[in-house]
């Protein structure tokens, strides 16, 4: 019998606005995962979509937020009780456009680089990717790999 748990695929979005502020939406009490943790826009990839199409719905759902999704700005894996996640993070580009949250979520924040790496309500996974951003000698507009 094999015990292994299944994968999944998930995919999320960096958004920044004009003052180069990372969008984060804090989960809802009652979230089955990381309840009042905050995390990116994002979500499961349904098996008709693509990544990118995928992308597009949850933030879409999450946040009332339509986006063009850029490049892979980078990746997580994590572990949750029942799956193992291989999350994709893409690019979603500037907003500049009224947050409108699903059930979901119980709030949203735009964000400095500087106040998400000081946030202790960030799961590991998240806190590690910004970490990366955050040493990479790139120019602000660009994301790590």
């Amino acid at each position: 019998m094999n015990l292994e748990k299944p994968y999944i695929v998930s995919v999320y979005a960096i958004l920044r606005n004009e003052k180069g502020e990372f969008l984060l939406l804090r989960r809802s009490e009652n979230s089955r995962t990381n309840p009042g943790k905050w995390d990116l826009p994002g979500g499961k990839v349904n098996p008709d979509e693509s990544l990118k199409e995928g992308v597009v719905r949850e933030v879409w759902e999450e946040t009332g937020i339509s986006i063009v999704p850029g490049d892979i700005a980078g990746g997580v894996n994590f572990e949750l009780p029942e799956k193992k996640v291989i999350a994709i993070v893409f690019n979603g580009g500037y907003i500049v456009a009224d947050v409108k949250l699903s059930y979901e979520h119980s709030e949203y924040a735009w964000l400095s680089l500087e106040d998400i790496l000081g946030m202790n309500t960030l799961p590991s996974y998240f806190r590690d990717f910004f970490e990366r951003f955050a040493n990479e000698s790139k120019k602000p507009s660009e994301f790590p790999i």
